[in-house]
């Protein structure tokens, strides 16, 4: 006999997404320069950030219940408030990459009211991703207006011109063509399949 996962109630489900639109980050972190090519890299990310354990303990049940991956870390957060006493231990929860992403806000996306249009932006990055037949595509022009646009939203107008020049990797993914004559055919059929 099946084993069925605990269902999420309407309750828990709207919950978590005011908690969410209260507590929680919208990301597309941008690296400028990485990986072979030194094009930028972009990986979607939801994160709440709060104190109480409480909170914690229910968000998690109810993530858990709803099949989703997330990461737990506690911290310290440095400095002092205004009155002299030492901020309060925190913790972070991150959900951190694609197809994780992918299932997280197209769960909550439905739920929340002022981080909706976020939720929309990285859905449409993250579709925008899926039609790449290879993970290693190199970021496209209109994924990178994306999450450029996503950051002027987080900073709610306030955004600065982001500094680091994007420069677009458009080589195939892989290794590059000089790479592949040093190593001879055998490199060349090992990764694609191509013979002279």
């Amino acid at each position: 006999m099946d084993n069925p996962q605990p269902k999420v109630s309407d309750c828990e489900y709207g919950w978590v997404a005011g908690f969410f639109d209260g507590e929680g980050s919208v990301l597309l972190s941008i690296r400028a320069k990485a990986g072979k090519g030194e094009g930028p890299k972009i990986q979607p990310q939801a994160k709440v950030t709060a104190t109480e354990v409480e909170g914690l303990n229910a968000l998690t049940t109810i993530l858990d219940k709803a099949g989703i991956a997330y990461h737990v870390v506690w911290y310290q957060p440095k400095g002092q408030m205004k009155n002299g006493n030492s901020y309060k231990r925190a913790w972070c929860m991150t959900i951190a990459g694609h197809k994780r992403c992918c299932r997280f806000f197209q769960w909550i996306t439905p739920g929340l009211y002022l981080k909706k249009e976020r939720a929309e932006v990285i859905l449409d990055y993250m579709s925008l991703r899926q039609r790449h037949s290879d993970f290693r595509t190199p970021i496209q022009e209109d994924e990178i207006a994306l999450a450029l646009k996503l950051r002027q939203l987080n900073l709610k107008g306030k955004a600065q011109p982001y500094t680091e020049a994007l420069r677009l990797n458009t080589e195939r993914p892989g290794a590059s063509s000089e790479k592949l004559a040093a190593n001879g055919l055998k490199g060349a059929f090992a990764r694609w399949g191509i013979r002279n």
